[in-house]
């Protein structure tokens, strides 16, 4: 057991180092303020709702609205032609949940509901209510994961926390599969390293070019400490540097391992520097503003982005948004046109222009820029919507109107019946207002990542570029010495350890069936059936029995702390890869709980299902990864007893 614990102490010593526990680094480069979506408090917002309910308690805190209040508000809401209320929405969400405390269940379910109605795209709204109807009943679980849903569906539609997800998920996939490299890279040495220095004693001789070639030899193990190299470098050296002992399956997961190591942290280190600088802050800028939530301080921010970027057709577009969304028509019409003129097949843009058109009367204006949109994007309902209330301020244009609706039913129902079951003269309420999609913010986040150059670039600069390392190249490096390891085990026999009964050998059965890898002792013995002596066949089966033993309880015990560690030390390695990721998925899933970054702005998370759920899932992954390890038998099996 002396050997296991050892192994294991490395693997633990190892995933402390690599989160950054021993190194005492930070893990990511973002700021405190980054990812924030709260904007400070402003006098000139554009929908204050501290009028509608603007009487606070003696004690100093905001009263909570009345229904009356909340409908009243609601209407408003529509009347300005806004869909989120971001501000008023987790105002709401904090009472909900208070109310939730207090043992006040409708009253929070009503809270929560009118959040949900104030601003349907926050994700946050739809885990409040999930929560409360969880606290109501564990047993209705239909209703609880039915909102929880419709908030996954609400996140991918709010640019912040869409971002979140999605690159704590690809941080936590990345450093899963890294960290899983870190442990095959030391199984690698712990089965081959002991073997190269049998190599050097086996050939350790006591002429002076001898001891010097093996001093080198020595030497060599040490050139990761001397150039400075991270632990998943290192271990790259070490388990090319023992290239000519390791198996063919194992040869080929190096290589897979020397192109992970080379793009995994490469992109990783781009998207924190990207998701750190100015284009990033200017696409959350443009999110919350398209979300109903800005103040002069957001516009005056966009307004300065634009003297660096006149041509940036997005920025335009929602300063257009935001000036139509106050009432400045002029201004927001000035706007729009910029866009247009930066991006002439802006669909967004030119419906929007149209409804500006139709909010100053011009309605043939309108119709003709609502058909520009309609012709750029064929399928987009809203256009087609938005063309129906041009054609109904005409009346001889009732056929026309009657399509346009029929169309734009059939592209979006779900939007064209809310919008058509409003009654109102307010021009708001009758036209749809255009914003950037979560979708559109994404492409534009991708297309920076990717650059101008084109992902070939970037690929290549993965292996050209500097590394921050004490040397440059360090991949170009590693791919040279791969080669040269591979060309100089082609002319040159290694030993190899056979794992039927751990003997070092250079002879190996090389037959085409599963027992190529058998040494040739225990081919002749067991396979072959040759005749030799009874005692001498009898104490090699019980060697090799108590080898195969001993290598069984060692993956055994190490399968409780590294789940899939038996399948990787007894020779099943792509298997065992995928039982340690997936390991390593939950394992960097319970360290970074609430995410590698997080959102400042107040969130319900659901904890305690979200922890039954996870470590419902893990349980079931953990016992039924032990019962494989402990049903694995060796992959040649002795014989017990034999006779000759």
């Amino acid at each position: 057991m002396k050997k296991a614990i050892l192994i294991l102490v490395v693997l633990i010593f190892s995933f402390l180092y690599y989160v950054g526990l021993l190194a005492k680094k930070d893990t990511l480069p973002f700021s405190k303020e980054f990812f924030s979506v709260e904007t400070s408090p402003s006098d000139d917002r554009p929908f204050d709702p501290k009028g509608v309910w603007g009487q606070k308690s003696q004690g100093g805190e905001r009263k909570t609205p009345t229904r009356k209040e909340l409908e009243q508000l609601y209407q408003l809401k529509l009347d300005k032609g806004v869909r989120n209320l971001l501000v008023l929405s987790e105002w709401l969400t904090r009472e909900a949940g208070r109310a939730r405390e207090r043992g006040d269940s409708d009253e929070a379910v009503a809270l929560a509901t009118y959040a949900i109605k104030f601003s349907p795209d926050l994700p946050q709204t739809y885990y409040e209510l999930a929560r409360i109807l969880w606290f109501q009943s564990p047993f209705q679980l239909h209703k609880v994961f039915a909102e929880i849903y419709r908030g996954q569906l609400a996140q991918f539609r709010h640019y912040p926390s869409s971002l979140k997800f999605f690159y704590n998920l690809f941080f936590i996939l990345c450093n899963a599969m890294l960290m899983t490299f870190v442990v095959f890279g030391i199984v690698v040495m712990a089965k081959y390293l002991p073997l190269y220095f049998y190599d050097l004693r086996r050939n350790l001789t006591q002429n002076v070019k001898g001891l010097l070639l093996t001093s080198a030899k020595i030497l060599a193990l040490f050139i990761p400490f001397f150039l400075r190299l991270d632990i998943l470098w290192a271990l790259m050296f070490w388990s090319i540097f023992l290239w000519g002992y390791v198996m063919k399956r194992e040869r080929v997961i190096l290589v897979i391992f020397l192109v992970l190591l080379v793009y995994l942290p490469f992109f990783l280190r781009s998207a924190s520097s990207l998701l750190d600088g100015p284009h990033s802050e200017v696409i959350l800028q443009m999110s919350q503003a398209n979300q109903e939530d800005w103040d002069r301080t957001l516009e005056k921010k966009l307004e300065g982005w634009l003297s660096d970027h006149p041509y940036d057709a997005d920025v335009l577009f929602t300063l257009g948004l935001i000036e139509k969304r106050e009432g400045r028509y002029g201004q927001a019409e000035e706007w729009y046109k910029k866009s247009l003129q930066q991006s002439p097949q802006f669909g967004e843009a030119l419906s929007n222009l149209g409804n500006v058109y139709l909010a100053k009367r011009q309605v043939e204006m309108a119709i003709a820029s609502y058909q520009q949109a309609v012709d750029v994007d064929p399928n987009n309902g809203a256009s087609y919507y938005n063309l129906y209330r041009a054609y109904s301020q005409e009346t001889f244009l009732s056929g026309k109107m009657s399509k346009a609706f029929e169309k734009a039913r059939q592209l979006d129902p779900r939007l064209v019946d809310y919008y058509a079951s409003i009654d109102s003269p307010n021009i708001n309420r009758q036209v749809i207002d255009e914003v950037l999609t979560a979708r559109k913010l994404w492409g534009r986040l991708l297309s920076q990542f990717v650059g101008k150059e084109g992902v070939p670039y970037r690929l290549f600069m993965a292996w050209f570029g500097r590394i921050p390392s004490r040397i440059y190249l360090l991949p170009v490096f590693f791919l040279g010495f791969l080669i040269g390891m591979s060309r100089y085990t082609q002319r040159k026999r290694f030993l190899n350890r056979c794992p039927m009964c751990g003997s070092p050998t250079f002879r190996f059965y090389m037959g085409a069936t599963d027992q190529e890898a058998i040494c040739f002792n225990c081919h002749r013995i067991f396979i072959q059936k040759e005749k030799i002596h009874p005692k001498i066949k009898e104490k090699k089966s019980r060697q090799v029995s108590q080898f195969q033993k001993k290598n069984h309880r060692l993956s055994q015990f190490l399968s409780y702390f590294f789940v899939g560690f038996s399948d990787l030390w007894g020779g099943r390695a792509f298997y065992g890869l995928f039982l340690l990721f997936l390991f390593f998925i939950f394992v960097f899933r319970f360290v970074y709980w609430d995410g590698a970054v997080r959102l400042s702005l107040s969130q319900p998370s659901l904890v305690f299902v979200r922890g039954i759920l996870w470590g419902g899932l893990f349980i079931a992954f953990y016992l039924l990864s032990l019962r494989r390890a402990y049903r694995l038998k060796p992959m040649y099996e002795a014989e017990r007893g034999s006779k000759g």
